[in-house]
């Protein structure tokens, strides 16, 4: 392959007509451009520059060369300035996961902010739900339960934030007035979640009942929170859901914080290392980390870390 150095050097050569002018323009000293158009002839076997008098007479070669290298130079300065804007987070793409408990509280915020401070960005934004494999996503940051399982050695993790786990009952039920409830109480009422059974994340709630003496008796498991939501509002079903989910409840469902021993769980932002420095990276990270703040001043049990 060509030298683009030396390419310039011919281009350069070629419109100024003259060694020395070349060398002043460039910056460079007379030999050193000489040297240049040398090394360039001996890689392509052509004649580029012929001697006459104190000067030197372009050949049509040279001006072929140095019309199609013009293009080529171009090209790759394209190419580097959209190295730069990709650099600086002013172009390309960011891709965003995120769990489904902040997908209508925080995604809408955090993806407003980024579009406006990077508005040649193409940010996608995709749902990690509890069926999908940690180990598959191949985005460039992700908004994820720390539970979650190891992306691997090209990524790493930022604490956010840490919150509780409240129960949730429709308005009618009779713990709906309660302030606190134990998990224990739980124990002989019909429960509905939208956590896959087999998954992490629910596992981290078994394990508390578990801990505390039973085994939730999950009557109902629909695969979306809204139809949680309806069963609590119509019956006599409880539900344990991470604290944030609070913000999501309608106006005929309560939660109530629980007493005792309760498990938390901890929010963190994982970053592609390739990406890490990236601008649209860092300030993604940013607004997550605001968002958080703003959260933990209005949903009890939360915390920011």
């Amino acid at each position: 392959m060509l030298d683009p150095v030396k390419l310039r050097v011919l281009r350069s050569v070629v419109e100024t007509g003259s060694i020395r002018a070349s060398a002043e323009a460039l910056g460079y000293t007379p030999s050193a451009v000489s040297q240049h158009l040398a090394a360039l002839r001996h890689q392509t076997g052509l004649e580029l520059v012929e001697r006459s008098g104190r000067g030197v007479v372009i050949t049509p070669a040279a001006k072929a060369l140095a019309d199609r290298a013009d293009r080529a130079l171009e090209a790759l300065a394209d190419v580097e300035r959209l190295a730069q804007e990709l650099k600086s987070g002013r172009t390309g793409s960011l891709s965003l996961a995120y769990v489904g408990s902040v997908a209508a509280t925080w995604l809408p915020r955090v993806a407003s902010e980024v579009r406006q401070a990077f508005p040649d960005l193409a940010l996608t934004l995709q749902l990690r739900d509890c069926t999908q494999g940690d180990a598959a996503y191949r985005g460039d940051v992700a908004i994820v339960d720390a539970t979650a399982g190891d992306f691997g050695p090209e990524w790493e993790s930022t604490d956010v934030l840490e919150e509780g786990y409240v129960a949730l009952v429709g308005a009618t039920h009779p713990l709906a007035a309660r302030e606190h409830v134990a998990l224990g109480e739980l124990a002989d009422l019909p429960w509905v979640t939208d956590d896959p059974l087999d998954s992490v994340w629910f596992g981290v709630i078994a394990s508390a009942c578990k801990a505390a003496g039973f085994t939730p008796h999950v009557e109902v498991n629909p695969s979306d929170f809204e139809a949680v939501l309806g069963f609590l509002a119509a019956g006599d079903h409880v539900s344990v859901q991470p604290s944030l989910v609070t913000q999501r409840i309608r106006a005929d469902v309560v939660s109530i914080p629980l007493a005792g021993d309760r498990p938390r769980r901890r929010i963190q932002v994982r970053t592609r290392r390739a990406v890490a420095q990236n601008p649209a990276a860092r300030y993604a990270l940013e607004c997550v980390r605001a968002v958080a703040a703003d959260h933990a001043d209005v949903v009890p049990g939360v915390r920011v870390l």
